[in-house]
Protein backbone atom coordinates (compact mmCIF):
# COMPACT_ATOMS: atom_id res chain seq x y z
CA UNK A 1 0.00 0.00 0.00
CA UNK A 2 0.71 3.49 -0.52
CA UNK A 3 2.22 5.11 2.74
CA UNK A 4 -0.12 7.46 3.70
CA UNK A 5 2.27 10.76 3.21
CA UNK A 6 0.46 13.77 1.61
CA UNK A 7 1.81 15.44 -0.71
CA UNK A 8 2.99 19.07 -0.31
CA UNK A 9 1.12 21.25 -2.80
CA UNK A 10 3.64 23.10 -5.50
CA UNK A 11 3.84 26.35 -5.27
CA UNK A 12 2.35 28.40 -7.89
CA UNK A 13 5.58 30.76 -8.35
CA UNK A 14 7.34 27.56 -9.84
CA UNK A 15 4.43 25.51 -11.29
CA UNK A 16 5.05 26.72 -14.48
CA UNK A 17 8.59 25.99 -14.30
CA UNK A 18 8.27 22.49 -13.17
CA UNK A 19 5.50 22.04 -15.70
CA UNK A 20 8.52 22.70 -18.75
CA UNK A 21 10.64 20.43 -17.47
CA UNK A 22 8.37 17.84 -16.67
CA UNK A 23 7.31 17.99 -20.23
CA UNK A 24 10.52 17.70 -21.57
CA UNK A 25 11.01 14.04 -20.45
CA UNK A 26 7.62 13.48 -23.07
CA UNK A 27 7.68 12.78 -26.56
CA UNK A 28 6.87 16.04 -28.29
CA UNK A 29 3.51 14.90 -28.93
CA UNK A 30 2.41 15.35 -25.41
CA UNK A 31 2.62 19.08 -24.97
CA UNK A 32 1.01 19.46 -28.10
CA UNK A 33 -2.07 17.56 -27.96
CA UNK A 34 -2.78 16.53 -23.99
CA UNK A 35 -4.51 18.97 -22.20
CA UNK A 36 -3.55 21.35 -19.65
CA UNK A 37 -5.74 19.75 -16.85
CA UNK A 38 -4.52 16.22 -17.37
CA UNK A 39 -0.66 17.67 -17.41
CA UNK A 40 -0.87 19.20 -14.13
CA UNK A 41 -2.95 15.73 -12.62
CA UNK A 42 -0.02 13.95 -14.44
CA UNK A 43 2.76 16.47 -12.42
CA UNK A 44 0.78 16.06 -9.01
CA UNK A 45 1.04 12.51 -9.65
CA UNK A 46 4.89 12.69 -10.33
CA UNK A 47 4.92 14.87 -7.43
CA UNK A 48 2.85 12.34 -5.07
CA UNK A 49 5.08 9.77 -6.50
CA UNK A 50 8.62 11.48 -5.77
CA UNK A 51 7.45 11.70 -1.60
CA UNK A 52 6.39 8.11 -1.36
CA UNK A 53 8.60 6.46 -3.86
CA UNK A 54 6.10 4.10 -4.00
CA UNK A 55 3.36 3.68 -6.84
CA UNK A 56 0.86 6.22 -6.35
CA UNK A 57 -2.92 5.04 -6.60
CA UNK A 58 -5.54 7.01 -6.60
CA UNK A 59 -9.73 6.48 -7.53
CA UNK A 60 -12.64 8.29 -8.03
CA UNK A 61 -16.17 7.79 -9.37
CA UNK A 62 -17.43 9.57 -12.42
CA UNK A 63 -21.07 8.93 -13.56
CA UNK A 64 -21.36 5.22 -12.07
CA UNK A 65 -17.97 4.58 -13.28
CA UNK A 66 -14.56 4.59 -11.13
CA UNK A 67 -11.23 6.16 -12.91
CA UNK A 68 -8.24 4.30 -11.41
CA UNK A 69 -4.87 6.71 -11.82
CA UNK A 70 -1.90 4.90 -11.27
CA UNK A 71 1.60 6.43 -11.69
CA UNK A 72 4.96 4.74 -11.27
CA UNK A 73 7.85 4.07 -13.46
CA UNK A 74 7.56 2.21 -16.99
CA UNK A 75 8.51 -1.17 -17.39
CA UNK A 76 7.19 -4.03 -20.13
CA UNK A 77 5.84 -5.87 -17.07
CA UNK A 78 3.94 -3.41 -15.82
CA UNK A 79 0.51 -3.08 -17.82
CA UNK A 80 0.21 -7.03 -17.50
CA UNK A 81 0.05 -6.63 -13.80
CA UNK A 82 -1.99 -4.01 -13.84
CA UNK A 83 -4.39 -5.50 -16.57
CA UNK A 84 -3.99 -9.21 -14.75
CA UNK A 85 -5.40 -7.26 -11.59
CA UNK A 86 -8.30 -5.62 -13.40
CA UNK A 87 -9.27 -9.12 -14.46
CA UNK A 88 -8.72 -10.91 -11.38
CA UNK A 89 -11.49 -8.66 -9.59
CA UNK A 90 -13.63 -8.75 -12.49
CA UNK A 91 -13.58 -5.36 -14.03
CA UNK A 92 -15.10 -4.22 -17.06
CA UNK A 93 -12.71 -1.68 -18.93
CA UNK A 94 -14.18 1.55 -20.51
CA UNK A 95 -11.14 3.69 -21.62
CA UNK A 96 -7.71 4.23 -21.06
CA UNK A 97 -5.27 7.07 -21.23
CA UNK A 98 -1.49 6.74 -20.73
CA UNK A 99 1.48 8.78 -21.09
CA UNK A 100 4.82 7.57 -20.39
CA UNK A 101 8.63 9.39 -20.92
CA UNK A 102 10.59 8.48 -23.36
CA UNK A 103 13.76 10.26 -21.27
CA UNK A 104 14.67 9.39 -17.68
CA UNK A 105 12.91 8.95 -14.97
CA UNK A 106 10.61 6.89 -17.59
CA UNK A 107 7.53 7.02 -15.50
CA UNK A 108 4.26 6.21 -16.84
CA UNK A 109 0.75 7.82 -16.28
CA UNK A 110 -2.42 5.77 -16.54
CA UNK A 111 -6.03 6.55 -16.03
CA UNK A 112 -8.29 3.86 -16.80
CA UNK A 113 -12.24 4.16 -16.61
CA UNK A 114 -13.56 0.58 -15.32
CA UNK A 115 -16.75 -0.58 -13.37
CA UNK A 116 -18.44 -3.94 -12.15
CA UNK A 117 -21.71 -5.00 -13.24
CA UNK A 118 -22.66 -1.30 -14.76
CA UNK A 119 -21.97 0.56 -11.58
CA UNK A 120 -19.02 2.37 -9.70
CA UNK A 121 -16.49 0.74 -7.46
CA UNK A 122 -17.46 0.05 -4.14
CA UNK A 123 -15.50 1.85 -1.34
CA UNK A 124 -14.19 -1.55 -0.01
CA UNK A 125 -13.51 -3.27 -3.31
CA UNK A 126 -11.42 0.33 -4.40
CA UNK A 127 -9.40 -0.56 -1.03
CA UNK A 128 -8.71 -3.77 -1.96
CA UNK A 129 -7.87 -2.71 -5.46
CA UNK A 130 -5.90 -0.43 -4.40
CA UNK A 131 -3.95 -3.03 -2.22
CA UNK A 132 -3.80 -5.87 -4.76
CA UNK A 133 -1.96 -3.56 -7.52
CA UNK A 134 0.48 -2.66 -4.84
CA UNK A 135 0.65 -5.94 -4.11
CA UNK A 136 1.00 -7.49 -7.96
CA UNK A 137 3.63 -4.74 -9.13
CA UNK A 138 5.61 -5.97 -5.57
CA UNK A 139 5.46 -9.34 -6.66
CA UNK A 140 3.44 -10.64 -3.69
CA UNK A 141 0.06 -11.24 -5.68
CA UNK A 142 0.77 -13.95 -8.48
CA UNK A 143 -1.95 -12.89 -10.81
CA UNK A 144 -1.24 -15.22 -13.32
CA UNK A 145 -2.33 -18.14 -10.79
CA UNK A 146 -5.47 -16.87 -9.98
CA UNK A 147 -6.18 -16.49 -13.44
CA UNK A 148 -5.07 -19.47 -14.44
CA UNK A 149 -7.61 -20.95 -12.36
CA UNK A 150 -10.76 -19.25 -13.86
CA UNK A 151 -9.44 -18.88 -17.98
CA UNK A 152 -7.70 -21.14 -19.89
CA UNK A 153 -5.05 -19.37 -20.73
CA UNK A 154 -3.76 -21.61 -23.06
CA UNK A 155 -6.37 -21.17 -25.58
CA UNK A 156 -5.42 -18.45 -28.40
CA UNK A 157 -7.32 -15.66 -29.40
CA UNK A 158 -7.97 -16.69 -33.33
CA UNK A 159 -9.42 -14.18 -35.15
CA UNK A 160 -6.28 -11.48 -34.26
CA UNK A 161 -4.24 -9.92 -36.40
CA UNK A 162 -1.33 -7.29 -35.57
CA UNK A 163 1.10 -4.86 -37.51
CA UNK A 164 3.71 -2.89 -37.27
CA UNK A 165 4.24 0.71 -38.40
CA UNK A 166 6.09 3.74 -38.03
CA UNK A 167 3.86 6.27 -36.86
CA UNK A 168 4.02 9.81 -38.85
CA UNK A 169 2.37 12.04 -36.24
CA UNK A 170 4.07 10.89 -32.86
CA UNK A 171 7.25 9.46 -34.82
CA UNK A 172 7.24 6.47 -32.71
CA UNK A 173 7.18 2.94 -33.27
CA UNK A 174 3.31 1.03 -33.71
CA UNK A 175 1.76 -1.73 -32.85
CA UNK A 176 -1.83 -2.05 -34.04
CA UNK A 177 -3.40 -5.04 -32.61
CA UNK A 178 -7.08 -6.24 -33.46
CA UNK A 179 -8.18 -8.95 -31.25
CA UNK A 180 -11.98 -10.93 -30.89
CA UNK A 181 -13.27 -9.92 -27.27
CA UNK A 182 -12.68 -12.78 -24.70
CA UNK A 183 -12.42 -13.21 -21.47
CA UNK A 184 -9.01 -12.52 -20.26
CA UNK A 185 -8.41 -10.62 -23.74
CA UNK A 186 -6.92 -7.75 -22.03
CA UNK A 187 -4.68 -9.49 -19.47
CA UNK A 188 -3.67 -11.49 -23.01
CA UNK A 189 -2.58 -9.09 -25.09
CA UNK A 190 -0.57 -6.87 -22.24
CA UNK A 191 1.29 -10.12 -21.35
CA UNK A 192 2.27 -10.60 -24.94
CA UNK A 193 4.01 -7.27 -25.27
CA UNK A 194 5.78 -8.26 -21.82
CA UNK A 195 7.00 -11.15 -23.05
CA UNK A 196 8.47 -9.07 -26.01
CA UNK A 197 9.70 -6.66 -23.63
CA UNK A 198 8.22 -3.93 -25.27
CA UNK A 199 7.63 -0.97 -23.57
CA UNK A 200 4.69 1.01 -24.14
CA UNK A 201 4.50 5.58 -23.79
CA UNK A 202 1.64 5.80 -25.16
CA UNK A 203 -1.82 3.60 -25.89
CA UNK A 204 -5.30 4.35 -28.06
CA UNK A 205 -8.09 1.63 -26.99
CA UNK A 206 -11.16 1.52 -29.13
CA UNK A 207 -13.84 -0.62 -28.11
CA UNK A 208 -16.26 -2.93 -30.14
CA UNK A 209 -18.96 -5.06 -29.39
CA UNK A 210 -17.47 -8.20 -30.94
CA UNK A 211 -13.75 -6.85 -31.18
CA UNK A 212 -10.71 -4.54 -29.53
CA UNK A 213 -8.41 -2.52 -31.62
CA UNK A 214 -5.51 -1.53 -29.58
CA UNK A 215 -2.48 1.27 -30.97
CA UNK A 216 0.39 0.72 -29.40
CA UNK A 217 3.23 3.72 -29.70
CA UNK A 218 6.53 1.97 -28.12
CA UNK A 219 10.13 3.02 -26.98
CA UNK A 220 12.52 0.88 -29.48
CA UNK A 221 16.07 -1.02 -28.22
CA UNK A 222 18.04 0.84 -25.49
CA UNK A 223 14.70 3.36 -24.65
CA UNK A 224 15.23 4.72 -28.46
CA UNK A 225 12.37 5.80 -29.98
CA UNK A 226 13.10 4.31 -33.35
CA UNK A 227 12.86 0.67 -34.84
CA UNK A 228 14.08 -0.84 -37.71
CA UNK A 229 11.18 -1.71 -39.78
CA UNK A 230 12.46 -5.54 -40.00
CA UNK A 231 12.79 -6.00 -36.29
CA UNK A 232 9.04 -4.01 -35.99
CA UNK A 233 7.87 -6.54 -38.50
CA UNK A 234 9.26 -9.60 -37.06
CA UNK A 235 7.78 -7.94 -33.29
CA UNK A 236 4.69 -8.03 -34.74
CA UNK A 237 4.56 -11.37 -36.16
CA UNK A 238 5.82 -12.70 -32.64
CA UNK A 239 2.72 -10.89 -30.82
CA UNK A 240 0.69 -12.32 -33.51
CA UNK A 241 1.52 -15.88 -32.39
CA UNK A 242 1.65 -15.52 -29.02
CA UNK A 243 -1.41 -14.08 -29.07
CA UNK A 244 -3.48 -16.70 -31.58
CA UNK A 245 -1.21 -19.53 -30.04
CA UNK A 246 -2.12 -18.39 -26.42
CA UNK A 247 1.73 -18.65 -25.92
CA UNK A 248 1.94 -17.20 -22.10
CA UNK A 249 4.59 -18.97 -20.46
CA UNK A 250 6.11 -18.29 -17.37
Amino acid sequence: MVANVEPQPIKVSTRSALMRRFNQSFPSFYSQFVSSEVQAQNLRLAYALYQTRKAVVQMQDERRKTVVCLAYRNQPSLLSDLFGVLTAFNLSVHGINLYGQIYSPHLVFIRITVSRDGNSLSSQTKLNLERAIHECLAGVFRVHETLALEFDLKAGLKDTQVSFYSDQVFHLPTLLVDTDNQPGMFYRVMTALWQEDLTVINLNLMLRRDQTRFIFYLLGPDSTTTMPEFLGQKLALSVQQRLQAGALLY
